[in-house]
């Protein structure tokens, strides 16, 4: 059995992390911005890429 996906706004975290970001810096538009990665792969991780490419236009302010 698959592990629970996990809050987006940690996937959010272990991204910027990874990216060197500290987010505990971050202005409040960055990190909902590294929130809304983490939604978007967690959508990924479920196989659905419509839904992603959703999220991600909406936080660009619908810039791809």
């Amino acid at each position: 059995m698959a592990e629970p996906i996990q809050d987006h706004r940690v996937t959010g975290r272990e991204l910027a992390s990874l990216s060197g970001v500290d987010i505990e810096r971050a202005r409040p538009a960055t990190v909902r911005t590294w929130q809304a990665r983490g939604l978007a792969l967690q959508a990924l991780a479920r196989g659905d890429m419509a839904e992603a490419e959703k999220i991600v236009a909406h936080a660009t302010g619908g810039a791809r």
